[in-house]
């Protein structure tokens, strides 16, 4: 696979986590009548920003280096490599009678937010995409 730009990486895991918060959310909103649910979510924040140094190629330096002073110690483990999204529960809102926490109108505001993020970031793949093509088709022409 050819990689015309780096961006792609960052904007394709982007788009896998907001389905990912997609489903989460829809899940939540189906669940609104069962008792005791608690409505879930996903942070990404810190995968994205993770992503975003691997693709570009920079180095956070807000971490610092573990020192070893011995060559016989073990050394440190790079935890990045398996880093996860963060589910969480969303229990911001009081509890019904029946112990469900699930508040509609929060579900449906977090659920258009992401879609309007969902489509803002398929709206910048298509447009990188088109970029290429454009640049392909001219490219053509001039031979």
């Amino acid at each position: 696979m050819i990689t015309t730009s780096r961006a792609f990486a960052v904007v394709d895991a982007a788009l896998d986590y907001r389905a990912m918060r997609q489903d989460l959310i829809a899940g939540n909103i189906a669940n609104v009548d069962t008792p005791y649910y608690r409505p879930r979510d996903v942070d990404f924040q810190q995968l994205l920003i993770q992503k975003r140094n691997e693709s570009f190629g920079i180095n956070d330096a807000s971490t610092l280096p573990m020192a070893q002073t011995d060559a016989a110690h073990l050394s440190p483990q790079n935890d990045e490599s398996n880093a996860r999204a963060t589910l969480f529960f969303r229990d911001g809102h009081g509890a019904r009678n029946d112990g469900n926490s699930v508040d509609l109108d929060v579900e449906t505001s977090e659920l258009g937010k992401n879609s309007i993020m969902y489509e803002a970031l398929i709206s910048a793949r298509k447009r990188q995409s088109g970029i290429f093509s454009a640049m392909l088709e001219a490219s053509g022409k001039t031979s």
